[in-house]
């Protein structure tokens, strides 16, 4: 099995790609279950609502729904998904204040392709911006926003550590499309005495011909000529084990419980209602990455004592139709929000 014999689209021209090997966006587009987990945790944040905090009398700011009509007609929701999509997809999404109010604060902005963001330290110690070849952008007007915060520069792609996994998946299915092709075959027809290669072409033609012709009735070979089926299983042969446990890794880089990839869990652990299912998926990934876009809004968009959060009821107990019929669903799940003052399900920015 090897991807250098392999179908897969301008895999020569590519193979050198550093962007290949390091697990960015370019990989992800070519691995479907990387793809799709991807989609799903930027599509489940940019679902909930962003809600405003401040005091009376003040105004929400233009972009909590609206940041840039020009390139997100649609409002926040898709700004929100390119976000996600760039911080997964490439380790960081970096956001350019496009215009300000007379206060100095905010009044839209807009997201810049990380693709070709060029980000590093300079010799005073504060990060430096480009996009592109171009000059170096004012760092006041970009907003960074980190999948794993560090000292760097930068974030790294959800797929950084799991870049051999997903090659080893799409080597995989390759190895699946060759099978499934005819690549090995299953039937050979074994001849007593040595051929040639025209005589050998010939009896397989004549095979071929026949086949199609006798309708479903059985065969007859003359004498020194055997027909032989070969204990190949086409399941070991497609790697299909092999395909479904590198899925259930990959997934489990984006956070993601592998039964919403419609993948079986045997011998681990079982979720015993759709509502504990998405539970695991809010607590172990969503809310962290949702709070960390909600505080860099609210620290560097927003003046002290107004912050935003995320209002994630849809993807917790406290706002599932289940969860009041659940009998081994805590009380506290099944409370109104009136009745649960700083529940998880609002997070963000911090306070006042």
């Amino acid at each position: 099995m090897s991807l250098w014999n392999s179908a897969l689209p301008t895999w020569y021209a590519e193979q050198s790609n550093d962007a290949w090997w390091g697990g960015t966006a370019t990989l992800v587009d070519r691995v479907w279950v990387a793809n799709r987990c991807q989609k799903m945790n930027a599509q489940a944040i940019a679902s909930m609502p962003i809600q405003w905090n401040g005091p009376p009398g003040v105004d929400e700011p233009a972009w909590v729904s609206s940041p840039d009509p020009n390139v997100f007609p649609n409002g926040i929701g898709d700004a929100l998904h390119t976000v996600v999509d760039q911080m997964y997809g490439w380790g960081f999404s970096c956001q350019a204040v496009t215009s300000r109010y007379a206060d100095g604060y905010p009044r839209t902005w807009t997201v810049l392709p990380s693709s070709q963001m060029d980000i590093r330290w300079n010799e005073n110690g504060v990060r430096e911006y480009r996009l592109g070849n171009g000059e170096p952008l004012d760092r006041f007007d970009i907003v960074q926003i980190d999948r794993n915060p560090s000292t760097a520069a930068h974030g790294t792609p959800a797929l950084r550590a799991f870049a051999q996994v997903a090659w080893g998946l799409l080597a995989a299915q390759n190895q699946s499309a060759s099978v499934t092709q005819g690549g090995i075959p299953q039937t050979v027809l074994k001849s007593e005495r040595k051929l040639t290669k025209e005589q050998a072409e010939a009896l397989q033609s004549q095979w071929m011909t026949a086949t199609s012709n006798r309708n479903g009735a059985p065969p007859v070979l003359p004498p020194e000529l055997q027909f032989e089926v070969l204990s190949i299983n086409p399941a070991d042969l497609s790697l299909l084990d092999n395909q479904q446990w590198s899925a259930q890794v990959l997934a489990n880089a984006y956070g993601i419980p592998a039964l919403l990839l419609n993948m079986a869990l045997t011998g681990s652990l079982a979720y015993q209602t759709p509502t504990q299912l998405f539970q695991v998926w809010w607590l172990n990934e969503l809310m962290t990455t949702s709070k960390r876009i909600m505080d860099a809004f609210s620290q560097q968009m927003l003046p002290r004592g107004q912050w935003v959060a995320q209002d994630a009821t849809d993807f917790t107990l406290e706002g599932s139709i289940e969860a009041a019929d659940d009998p081994q669903a805590p009380q506290s799940a099944k409370a109104t929000p009136s009745q649960q003052p700083g529940r998880l399900t609002a997070i963000g920015g911090g306070s006042p």
